[in-house]
């Protein structure tokens, strides 16, 4: 998911001609938000979706593993059940996580007010998008403004989750691009 998320950034008008630092931290630091959004969509208050929807889990057994694993997913469903109720389709989606990536108050970011001038033409494409594509719901652009928040809150509550299992953990290893990921991160 992380490579399909970058090839998605790299179609983000603009986004190649940043700084090459300043694509790497926007995707280190976006592509959790942007992952927990799109996982929604797998999501319901009961369990998800596995193994390309052949599979299910449900959200009762994963609340039955151990600590601290049993406190990993349970945020994310209380997000993705909110989420889900906004009934977003996959064009709403994509503008909703192009802007996630193009926050400009990343950390170490060099091109802070190209980044924030990209981030604000995708958020008045998603404001126009919406008026036309959802007219009934016409407070939908401040609850997603709301959901860019929650997700920040959900990474990094996520990140502090990761820390504790690691120092718990001994044997728990993660992905070095994953790792790379966590390094640093709030």
């Amino acid at each position: 998911l992380v490579r399909e998320l970058t090839e998605f950034a790299k179609c983000i008008p603009e986004f190649l001609n940043l700084y090459l630092n300043d694509q790497v931290t926007l995707l280190k630091y976006g592509v959790h938000e942007a992952i927990f959004a799109m996982l929604a969509s797998i999501m319901n208050k009961d369990g998800l979706l596995v193994a390309n929807g052949n599979g299910f889990v449900t959200r009762e057994f994963l609340r039955s593993l151990r600590k601290p694993f049993s406190e990993i997913m349970e945020p994310k469903f209380e997000f993705a059940v909110k989420f889900n109720a906004l009934e977003l389709d996959d064009s709403d989606l994509a503008l909703f996580v192009a802007a996630i990536i193009l926050c400009g108050d990343r950390p170490g970011l060099m091109g802070v007010k190209q980044i924030e001038e990209m981030q604000d033409s995708i958020l008045q494409a998603l404001s126009l998008h919406l008026q036309s594509n959802h007219p009934d719901s016409q407070y939908l652009f401040p609850k997603l403004l709301q959901k860019m928040a929650d997700l920040r809150q959900l990474v990094t509550e996520h990140a502090q989750l990761v820390q504790k299992i690691k120092k718990t953990e001994a044997d728990t290893s993660l992905h070095p691009l994953l790792q790379e990921i966590y390094k640093d991160m709030y």
